[in-house]
């Protein structure tokens, strides 16, 4: 394509309150449409433009929607989020829901039942097309195919049992013909996972992007076969495999859409075809991300700046090796505005580029396992009960190293929270006396540091853009950005909606699933994600937690190697929006988003002051909440609908 973002603007697309899957009666414009190979390829282009964009925080909610990231507000006047903040905030309602992506609207862009109706259309008419080649139509239509069954599985995550939109609707149906019902998960989950093997059996897509700079974000086969493994991991997860809560989940035909018996099957399902999507991966040249450039930095970077390199910009280094789909380059400017923090004079002038308000709460900041590598709660040697106190740096290490010196600042009194934590802590967090590398530095031995505290940089200043916990999201922001006034830089970047790591984790979680206990083949992926952290020391996690948990045998049963790739997860893809997603499909998002979000009193100046633990905001989070609300006004249109439970 010559830009994937360009977008088609066609008339079929407001077709009124018929919208779910009826064709459009306007057929000269889907005739023009593909009477060139070049409206044909801004049809594809449509078909593309309804992936919500991943860094933008309403309309990928799942940022932002739970206890991983907070806000100082919800608008004023450098900011409005009356969507995804009040779906954090337990706001949620019937009536108009946020986030509409059924029917469009309350932050979500469009509905993605035009975006599955506007794919069938793709499908039905890219028949002969002037100038197309045969090899590329038939690529193009399994691109398509993917986005389809995309598509479906963003709105099963949301509301569960969904239509299944196979086919479009001819405007001339009865209203009879237009009342669908909700398929089954089982029945979504068998659709698609067919759709896509159609897909991959016919093997029309390429390993991978050759031409980055104008196929940027195009669907691949591993795509294809990530995508599949995605769908039937949320089929195995708890939240759809034997869920009692959603036991009255049943139509008016007496169809129950979650079956209600709790089927193991499901997960060997999940784990082959999650080994298939890693071997492909693999097959085309991903791998975990390594940082091995030269930077114009005095003294060069040492192991440490490379290890948080290397974390970092797995993330946002575009297109990188162990990112399997990203869409867009242009999506994360505005997003590291927001997350990037201030040390400088300069900084502060340029206000617009440094707002700090994307903040991480203490409640993620706890999740970081300690130096060792097992959970701050079980290291038999970092002081738990004392994580809060106040301490000063330099802190030397059992052998006597400043393990320190190039994560913060060196006598600087700080949170032993932040102290020997593991090395994904200090790439994925900036936090008060924490060190911040970015070109800026000009000298290895003095990276600048953050003062969070009230009046100070990084700190509130105002009544406005400041972070209402005392963190800052680092592993977003590029650390090729300069702020300057004589020249500032924002380096656009691809943000992951599948990476490489993602992929490991989940076959470790299917691979346990299947047994009664762990084995070699549990702990190989987990081990891959664990060694690129930095962690294990050479070893293996089974040695760690012998060596540094008081739990040492958790990772040599079933139920404990579940709550180490549980916490993996959510450190690894910290600030990635899978957090939210995972605790829903393990059936935890009760536990853990009931709890306050917590963060420092921001509003001090002292040190004695700032570190005291503030409870910022309290919410109930309920079994409703766990699947989106249709709207009032679509279940009246349509009386084949049934409500989701408690809504």
């Amino acid at each position: 394509m010559k830009k994937i973002l360009i977008i088609f603007i066609l008339i079929f697309t407001s077709c009124e309150n018929d919208y779910l899957d009826v064709v459009p009666d306007n057929i000269a414009t889907i005739d023009l449409a593909f009477n060139t190979r070049s409206t044909a390829e801004n049809f594809l282009s449509t078909c593309y433009s309804y992936i919500p964009e991943h860094a933008h925080v309403e309309q990928n909610f799942s940022m932002l929607a739970g206890d991983e990231v907070w806000y100082y507000a919800e608008n004023d006047f450098y900011m409005n989020n009356e969507t995804s903040f009040r779906v954090a905030k337990g706001m949620q309602n019937s009536s108009s829901p946020y986030l509409n992506y059924w029917e469009g609207g309350r932050g979500a862009p469009r509905s993605l039942f035009i975006a599955l109706r506007d794919c069938n259309i793709f499908l039905k008419n890219l028949v002969t097309v002037p100038g197309l080649e045969e090899e590329e139509r038939l690529r193009w239509l399994d691109e398509v195919k993917i986005l389809k069954a995309f598509y479906h599985f963003w709105l099963m995550q949301m509301y569960g049992p969904i239509p299944i939109v196979e086919s479009n609707i001819s405007v001339s149906a009865s209203a009879e013909e237009t009342n669908v019902y909700r398929a089954s998960i089982d029945e979504v989950v068998t659709y698609l996972t067919e759709l896509i093997d159609e897909v991959i059996e016919a093997d029309n897509l390429p390993g991978l992007i050759n031409y980055v700079y104008t196929e940027q974000g195009r669907i691949t086969m591993p795509i294809a076969k990530a995508l599949k493994a995605k769908i039937l991991m949320l089929s195995a997860s708890p939240i759809f495999n034997g869920n009692k809560d959603f036991s009255s989940l049943i139509d008016n035909q007496r169809n129950s859409l979650v079956n209600q018996s709790y089927d193991p099957q499901k997960w060997v399902l999940a784990k082959d075809a999650l080994l298939e999507a890693i071997k492909s991966a693999e097959a085309n040249g991903h791998s975990l991300y390594q940082f091995n450039q030269q930077l114009p930095i005095i003294g060069g970077i040492n192991d440490e700046v490379t290890q948080e390199l290397s974390l970092r910009a797995a993330i946002t280094e575009p297109f990188n090796s162990e990112i399997i789909w990203a869409f867009s380059a242009d999506w994360t400017g505005e997003l590291q505005q927001w997350c990037q923090p201030r040390w400088s004079a300069d900084h502060s002038a340029l206000f617009g580029y440094t707002k700090k308000s994307h903040a991480p709460t203490l409640n993620m900041v706890e999740t970081f396992y300690t130096r060792n590598g097992v959970p701050i709660d079980e290291d038999i040697s970092w002081e738990y009960g004392n994580r809060f106190d106040v301490v000063q740096t330099p802190i030397l290490g059992p052998n006597n190293e400043n393990y320190h010196e190039f994560y913060i600042e060196n006598d600087y009194a700080t949170a032993k929270l932040h102290t020997f934590r593991e090395p994904r802590f200090y790439s994925t967090l900036g936090f008060d006396g924490g060190k911040w590398f970015s070109l800026e530095t000009e000298n290895i031995n003095n990276i600048p540091h953050l003062n969070a505290k009230a009046g100070a940089p990084s700190g509130k200043q105002g009544f406005e853009i400041y972070s209402i916990t005392g963190y800052f999201a680092k592993k977003l922001v590029h650390y090729e950005n300069i702020i300057a006034l004589e020249s500032s830089t924002i380096k656009g970047y691809s943000f992951p909606i599948i990476r490489l790591s993602d992929l490991y984790l989940m076959y470790a979680e299917a691979s346990n699933e299947t047994k009664d206990a762990p084995d070699a083949d549990v702990y190989e992926y987990i081990q891959k994600v664990r060694d690129r952290a930095g962690l294990d020391e050479g070893s293996d996690l089974v040695s760690t937690w012998q060596m540094h948990s008081s739990n040492p045998s958790k990772p040599v049963t079933k139920d404990g190697m579940r709550e180490i790739i549980h916490q993996e997860r959510m450190i690894e893809l910290a600030l990635e929006g899978h957090r939210y997603w995972d605790l829903r499909r393990w059936k935890l998002a009760g536990e853990y988003f009931s709890k306050p979000i917590r963060g420092w009193n921001i509003f001090k100046p002292d040190v004695e002051g700032f570190y005291e633990v503030e409870n910022i905001f309290y919410r109930n989070y309920l079994t409703k909440d766990y699947l989106w609300p249709i709207s009032q006004t679509e279940l009246l249109r349509n009386p084949n609908l049934i409500q989701n439970p408690g809504w």
